[in-house]
């Protein structure tokens, strides 16, 4: 007997929040929190039940388990009376097999217009690759890790290829997504481990004339 299944996403219960006469964001769903995810007095919220403040992209909820991981412990540590804002930037990643995986960042909508940067990937750029070398298959895990070990300069290098050969391969890139010409998502296909570039990035909000250069910045 064949099988179909079919995963449309989810709807975060906030019956609690209705019985109970809390906020709830009505745009995003879930439970609107403050900057320590705190619903209200005592009562802290935090994962894909929370719709937060974003500092860099504005209000949202994120379906993620780097950010289900990183808000939770927040969330805890605050319970204790540690008062601290929230400011990470989440990634979330997938590998679509050995040789294709992505990891992705921000807003990725697709209802925003997109600007991909390609480059001929190495026999390096695939997941089996990244993961044979950190020795961890958790890639937000990793890329915590390559945070301090790997580019440690944004320096544009000249000699980086770019989406004007027109014989290059697609194999690596970076698809940028725009709101009002500034830069709120990307996916990074076969970049792995450049993260805190791509965090810079999003935290610098800054418009760009070519978005081939931003895409040096991650030595594609």
């Amino acid at each position: 007997t064949d099988h179909v299944v079919v995963a449309y996403g989810i709807i975060p219960d906030s019956s609690l929040a209705e019985a109970s006469g809390i906020s709830v964001d009505k745009e995003h769903g879930g439970f609107l929190v403050n900057e320590q995810f705190e619903a209200c007095p005592n009562l802290w919220v935090a994962g894909d039940a929370a719709a937060f403040l974003d500092p860099q992209l504005g209000r949202r909820r994120v379906e993620h388990h780097d950010h289900a991981i990183v808000s939770g412990r927040l969330a805890g540590e605050n319970m204790t009376g540690a008062d601290k804002s929230y400011s990470h930037q989440s990634m979330f990643w997938s590998d679509l097999g050995p040789d294709v995986g992505y990891e992705a960042i921000g807003i990725c909508d697709s209802k925003l217009p997109t600007v991909g940067v390609f480059a001929k990937a190495t026999e390096t750029d695939t997941p089996r690759a990244v993961v044979t070398e950190s020795n961890e298959p958790d890639r937000s895990k990793s890329e915590e890790k390559a945070a301090d070990t790997s580019v440690k300069s944004t320096t544009i290098n000249n000699n980086t290829a770019t989406s004007s050969d027109e014989s290059q391969d697609y194999g690596k890139g970076i698809i940028f997504y725009l709101r009002e010409e500034k830069i709120v998502g990307m996916v990074l296909w076969n970049v792995f481990n450049r993260m805190n570039i791509a965090r810079r990035v999003l935290k610098e909000g800054k418009s760009y004339d070519d978005l081939t250069e931003v895409a040096k910045l991650f030595n594609i």
